[in-house]
């Protein structure tokens, strides 16, 4: 763990905001190399970007306080807290997702296409996000004895590192993506592994986080958040035959 990297004239930066930053950085290059095949320009890559960060971040935070009501109801001085201590990358998903759709339609650019680009480079982004949660001491599992255990600050014992086990899972999705754009681009089937890799690998990362990072749903072994990966899943599952039944009716998507 370690929250601060380091202080600049007595304000501290946080590894969780560098980690995010660096994510933003490697799926936008993820996403430029990728653009001329999509027929999208790296300007508006970048554009999207910036928009999908401020708003993901905005409704990360957003999303949290709301899961968490009671509390910031109790503690109003929080709500406004920069130390990332309250985030929730499911609210970060959908604001950003929102914010570049808005930027799609103003841009013309077919929001399909863009979320098939996109893919690959926001499944590394994600995972490397989850090491600015190993960093930040957030999001880890339940106790473990296992030699990759981790220490917790003001924690007893050692701790799963489940937030690297979940960027795993999720980096383990990208052969996948890579396979089926081998064989051919069909619009949003790129989308939909995403949605279908994602909402699995946070599915099964609840597990280890159940009861210990994140609160069950009373009288089930599920978080809330074991719920929103399965409409997650189930979107994917979605996307992917109405862009397989596009497909088959000539549709354009």
């Amino acid at each position: 763990m370690r929250p601060v990297l380091f202080e600049i004239s007595g304000f501290p930066i946080y590894s969780y905001g560098v980690m995010i930053l660096l994510a933003v950085l490697v799926a936008v290059r993820i996403a430029n190399r990728r653009a001329e095949a999509f027929g999208i320009s790296k300007e508006f890559v970048s554009n999207a970007a910036t928009w999908g960060l401020l708003f993901g971040v905005l409704g990360a935070r957003v999303v949290f306080i709301l899961q968490e009501l009671p509390y910031y109801l109790r503690h109003r001085d929080e709500l406004f807290s920069l130390r990332f201590a309250g985030l929730t990358s499911f609210g970060g998903l959908l604001f950003g997702f929102l914010a570049i759709a808005v930027c799609a339609k103003r841009a013309r650019v077919k929001l399909l296409d863009f979320m098939d680009l996109a893919a690959p480079a926001v499944l590394v982004a994600h995972a490397i996000g989850r090491v600015g949660c190993l960093l930040n001491g957030c999001c880890y599992g339940g106790h473990c004895d296992l030699p990759w255990a981790i220490h917790v600050h003001g924690e007893q014992g050692l701790y799963h590192p489940a937030q690297i086990y979940d960027a795993l899972m999720n980096l383990a999705g990208l052969p996948i993506l890579f396979a089926f754009e081998r064989r051919g681009r069909l619009p949003g089937r790129s989308a939909a592994l995403f949605f279908v890799v994602h909402g699995t690998a946070r599915f099964i990362y609840e597990f280890w986080r159940a009861g210990t990072t994140s609160t069950t749903i009373p009288g089930l072994p599920l978080t809330q958040a074991h719920v929103v990966a399965l409409a997650v899943v189930l979107l994917g599952v979605g996307l992917w035959v109405w862009a397989a039944r596009r497909s088959v009716g000539g549709g354009k998507p």
